[in-house]
C-alpha cells in the first residue's frame, strides 16, 4: 500500500467508521456480529473495515439463484472474501422463483423475506450461548436518502420520514454516516474488489427508479436534496419521540376494553382535533390505511351494524360506540359433551358442569343454566349458534329464532358472532349466557338436575 493510500484509510473514512461505531455504541466487546454479505461493494467494504478493526464477525450470504451464472459468481467471490479474511462464512441457497408462486408476491418483497427469516434463525442459534447477537447490514446515507423519499410518496405519515434506524433490536446498520461516493472512493483507493449485481441497473425496481431517475432530476432544481433530507431525517426522528408521546396519552383517553372488543365513543372521537391524524394513528394500529379514514368517519352518522373492515380488524359502529374487533376465520367447531364430562373449554370461556338431586332451587343466573335431566338426552352438543336456530325460551310457548333473541338483547355484531349454543337431541336447550329453552325447565317432578355454569364469558 502506498503512503498516501494508508493516509487516506487512516484519516478518512476508517477512521470515521471507528469513532461512528465507538460514538453511537453499536456493539460491545463480546458481542456476536453477522454481516450480510452480497459480494457488491458496499458489504464488502463494510466488512473490510470490520476486518482491518480487528472486529470479530461472520458472513452471511444469500444465494437466490435468480441471475444463473452471476448468482454462482457472487456466492464464490463472498466464500473467497471470507476466506481471505479468515473469518466463517455462512451461505443459504433458496429456490425463490418456487417462493414466489408459493407467497404470491413479487421477487424484491420474497427475497426479503426468505433472507430475514433464514438471519434470524442465524441469530437464534447464537443467542442460545447467551451472547449479545447483531446483524449488520450495508445501508449508506445515498439508501437513507431514497427511503425517505420512498416514504414520503407512499404517505407513510411521520415515522417513515427519518428513514432507516441506524440501530432497531437486533439490526445495524453502520454505514449510514457515509455517502456511496465515499464509499466508492474507499474502494478504488484501497484496490478493494468486489461484484456487481446487474439487477442494481435495471428501472423496473421502485428503489432503482428513484435512485437513477427521480433523485437526479430533483437535484438539479435543489442541488442539496441528498443532505438536506439527511438532517431532516435526525430531526423528524426526533419530532417522532414528541409525537409519539403525545398519540400514546390520547390513545389511552380515548379507546377502552369491552369484553374483546377495543371501544371508542363517538362523542369523544368527532370531538378530537386535528381529527383525521389522530384517526390515522388510533386505527393504523389496526390494519387500517390513511384512505380508509373517510370511511370510518362516515360511521359517525351510521346506523348500529355499519362497518369498515381492514384485512385484520373490523370497525364497527354500535349504538354510540366504535367497536374495533379483530377478524378470524370462523371455523364451524363442534364439541361433544358426554355424560360423564366435568368442565369444557371452547372460544376462550369455560363450562363447568355438575349434578344435583331434584330438591335444589336453581340460582337466578343468566350464565347458569339449571335443566331437568330427564328432559334431555347425551351427548349435548356445542357449538356456534347459525342462522336458523330457533328455540322455545324460557317462559314463552312459541319458538324464537337465536338471531331475534340476540337482535332483542342489542347486542353488537362482535358479541353475536361470538355466540354459542348447546343443543340436545337437535333441540337448542341453552342460548349460552341468555335464556334457557323452557321444555328442560326444572319441574316440580325433577328429581335429577343438571347444572351447567359459565365461568368465563365473553359478553359485557
Amino acid at each position: 500500500m502506498s503512503g498516501r493510500n494508508k493516509n487516506r484509510e487512516e484519516t478518512g473514512l476508517q477512521l470515521r467508521f471507528q469513532d461512528h461505531a465507538s460514538s453511537n455504541s453499536l456493539w460491545q466487546e463480546g458481542d456476536m456480529l453477522f454481516l450480510a454479505c452480497s459480494g457488491g461493494i458496499d458489504s464488502v467494504v463494510l466488512a473490510t473495515l470490520l476486518h482491518r478493526m480487528n472486529k470479530s464477525f461472520e458472513i452471511l450470504h444469500c444465494n437466490f439463484n435468480l441471475r444463473r451464472e452471476e448468482s454462482k459468481r457472487d456466492e464464490e467471490f463472498v466464500r473467497a472474501l471470507a476466506q481471505s479474511m479468515g473469518i466463517p462464512c455462512h451461505v443459504q441457497s433458496f429456490d425463490t422463483h418456487a417462493a414466489i408462486k408459493t407467497m404470491g408476491k413479487g421477487v424484491q418483497e420474497v427475497a426479503r423475506i426468505l433472507r430475514y427469516e433464514w438471519f434470524d434463525k442465524m441469530m437464534e442459534v447464537q443467542k442460545k450461548t447467551n451472547k449479545n447477537t447483531y446483524l449488520l447490514t450495508a445501508h449508506h446515507a445515498d439508501d437513507q436518502v431514497e427511503t425517505i423519499a420512498m416514504n414520503f410518496f407512499r404517505g407513510t405519515g411521520i415515522a417513515g420520514l427519518h428513514g432507516i434506524q441506524l440501530k432497531a433490536g437486533n439490526l445495524i446498520r453502520p454505514l449510514l454516516f457515509a455517502t456511496k461516493a465515499e464509499i466508492l472512493d474507499f474502494a478504488q483507493s484501497n484496490a478493494i474488489a468486489w461484484v456487481d449485481d446487474s439487477s442494481n441497473m435495471q428501472d423496473n425496481y421502485t428503489r432503482n427508479h428513484f435512485r437513477h431517475n427521480i433523485i437526479p432530476q430533483v437535484e438539479k432544481i435543489f442541488p442539496s436534496v441528498a443532505q438536506n433530507l439527511l438532517d431532516n431525517a435526525k430531526r423528524f426522528s426526533e419530532m417522532e419521540i414528541i409525537y409519539k408521546k403525545q398519540i400514546e396519552k390520547i390513545k389511552a383517553g380515548l379507546i377502552e376494553k369491552q369484553g374483546q372488543s377495543m371501544a371508542i365513543a363517538v362523542n369523544k372521537m368527532i370531538s378530537m382535533s386535528p381529527i383525521d391524524t389522530i384517526m390515522f394513528e388510533v386505527f393504523r394500529d389496526f390494519g387500517f390505511s390513511a384512505q380508509q379514514i373517510p370511511e370510518i368517519k362516515k360511521l359517525f352518522d351510521a346506523i348500529s351494524g355499519k362497518s369498515v373492515s381492514s384485512s385484520t380488524h373490523r370497525v364497527l359502529r354500535n349504538r354510540n360506540w366504535l367497536l374495533i374487533d379483530s377478524i378470524e376465520e370462523k371455523t364451524h367447531e363442534v364439541i361433544v359433551i358426554e355424560e360423564d364430562v366435568e368442565s369444557v373449554s371452547f372460544n376462550n370461556s369455560l363450562l363447568q358442569i355438575k349434578k344435583y338431586g331434584g330438591n335444589r332451587l336453581p340460582d337466578e343466573d343468566a350464565d347458569c343454566a339449571w335443566i331437568d335431566m330427564q328432559a334431555i338426552v347425551f351427548p349435548l352438543i356445542l357449538r356456534p349458534w347459525k342462522p336458523g336456530d330457533y328455540f322455545y325460551p324460557l317462559g314463552m310457548r312459541k319458538k324464537k329464532k337465536v338471531a331475534k333473541l340476540l337482535t332483542d338483547l342489542k347486542l353488537s355484531l362482535a358479541e353475536k358472532e361470538n355466540q354459542w349454543v348447546i343443543e340436545s337431541d337437535k333441540k337448542i336447550i341453552w342460548v349460552i349466557g341468555r335464556r334457557i329453552d323452557d321444555r328442560v325447565k326444572i319441574k316440580a317432578s325433577t328429581n335429577k338436575i343438571l347444572s351447567i355454569s359459565l365461568k368465563h364469558s365473553l359478553k359485557n
